[in-house]
């Protein structure tokens, strides 16, 4: 597991490197570097009194960063992007407030030019995780421990490959030598086998537990991502993130899928609409529903096996691009 976190802080202080090597350059203005980035802030209230048409009082406030470094110089093109969420919400008379919304990628990409002009040897590696624990809530009260947890799961993917790149806002990328490792730190959740892992051995008529739950799994397969980021009219910009994963080992005809769409509407200098889409599907990770509404997962019905997750965000508030 060390091992892992200290070629992936390697591998950010290469990028930083690389960038901080730029001001031992002559004063002119190095055109090779070019940064995009968007930060959002948004806050709303519903606040109800005698309102026949029903609802509940609510707060809620989110924030997210879309950031973007792309550096190209002759045969090389090199770009990195990291991409935030985190939300918060409350409900009607509750003093509690429950996380809604919580992301986290990061991802670099290396391209080297062939005799084609649109073609590309890419080598590339990303990150997903989350920043804080997620809970299951009967009312106001956490029921068990986190189903969820910075880096349980974690995500960290490796690709080889060719990438297709006709235009600035678009690129097709296809790695037949892609792997995928999968992180979960919660020695509890690793025991119950969550998120993919191997979960642990239990003796047969005690029930305790013998070999513990594996933290960390391997995968070998194949890749293929597809980006496409580009202002469709005027202050109108989409960020859209296709990723597609295949275990060559293991039900390969089962695809990992990561769907990420980010549509920003600027109104203003300071004032956008955004909407945030993503989906989510692993046939590895089992998901839970609380048939019952008890909050416990205690009926045999609330395994329903792997299914698309979905989550959709709309925002208006605050939005500065830089």
């Amino acid at each position: 597991m060390k091992n892992i976190y200290t070629l992936f802080f390697l591998f950010l202080l290469a990028g930083a490197f690389a960038q901080d090597s730029t001001s031992t350059a002559p004063a002119a203005k190095d055109t090779s570097w070019k940064t995009t980035g968007l930060f959002g802030l948004n806050f709303s209230q519903t606040q109800l009194s005698n309102w026949s048409g029903g609802g509940q009082n609510n707060i809620a406030i989110n924030g997210l960063i879309n950031y973007q470094a792309i550096y190209q110089k002759g045969k090389h093109f090199w770009e990195s992007k990291l991409d935030a969420q985190f939300g918060l919400i409350r409900t009607g008379e509750s003093s509690v407030f429950k996380k809604n919304l919580d992301q986290l990628l990061f991802l670099t990409k290396y391209n080297l030019n062939t005799s084609n002009k649109n073609w590309f040897y890419s080598a590339q590696a990303d990150y997903r995780t989350q920043f804080a624990p997620g809970y299951v809530y009967s009312g106001d009260s956490i029921v068990g421990r986190a189903t969820s947890d910075i880096n349980s799961p974690g995500y960290i993917q490796l690709a080889l490959g060719m990438d297709y790149k006709p235009t600035s806002y678009f690129s097709f990328n296809i790695a037949p030598l892609a792997g995928k490792i999968t992180i979960v730190n919660r020695q509890y959740l690793a025991d119950a086998g969550a998120y993919g892992v191997q979960k642990a051995e239990t003796d047969a008529v005690t029930g305790a537990i013998t070999k513990p739950g594996q933290r960390v799994r391997y995968e070998f397969g194949g890749r293929i991502v597809v980006k496409f980021k580009k202002e469709l009219v005027k202050n109108v910009t989409l960020d859209s993130y296709l990723d597609l994963f295949s275990n060559y080992m293991n039900n390969p005809e089962n695809i990992d899928v990561v769907f990420n769409n980010l549509l920003n509407i600027k109104l203003n200098k300071f004032f956008s609409f955004t909407i945030l889409s993503q989906m989510l599907y692993d046939n590895d990770i089992v998901t839970l529903k609380d048939n019952n509404n008890n909050g416990l997962f205690d009926d045999p019905g609330d395994i329903n096996g792997p299914r698309l997750q979905m989550m959709n965000t709309f925002a208006f508030g605050l939005t500065y691009k830089f």
